[in-house]
């Protein structure tokens, strides 16, 4: 499967990369892996790295699958996909309308870098809003 799973519990962060060529299989495959993984925690963040990505032989249908099930996740948390050349671009961007029900917070960057930057900026959002009001759930 041309797909690396790892997750940091000390940054909170789900980081999946994709690389080579990617079908229907490997995506609806890795839902599963993700869930199955003893470290997973829903509260994490998410990142899906698309950059390294060369094809990706993923029917629409596969999209409205994924994008119309419920996520592992948190409604709270950040799920970012990382896409670069067109053709991913492209991809995170029909996902990204198709989940907009079930991945309300759901972003396309260009780097790594952006992601991170906009998980930093997230976070301090979180905590400034905590620290001025006290403890408060933050959508």
């Amino acid at each position: 499967m041309p797909v690396v799973l790892k997750i940091d519990s000390r940054r909170k962060l789900v980081y999946s990369t994709f690389y080579g060529k990617v079908t229907d299989a490997e995506l609806l495959g890795h839902r599963s892996s993700i869930a199955s993984d003893p470290a997973f925690n829903r509260d994490f963040n998410e990142i899906v790295d698309l950059t390294a990505v060369t094809e990706a032989v993923v029917s629409d249908a596969t999209l409205a699958t994924i994008a119309g099930s419920q996520s592992l996740y948190s409604d709270s948390v950040a799920h970012i996909i990382v896409a670069s050349a067109e053709l991913s671009v492209q991809l995170a961007n029909k996902f990204k309308a198709l989940a907009r029900d079930t991945r309300r917070n759901l972003f396309v960057v260009r780097t790594p870098a952006e992601a991170y930057k906009l998980l930093d900026s997230r976070t301090e959002v979180s905590q400034t809003v905590l620290s001025s009001r006290g403890p408060q759930k933050v959508k």
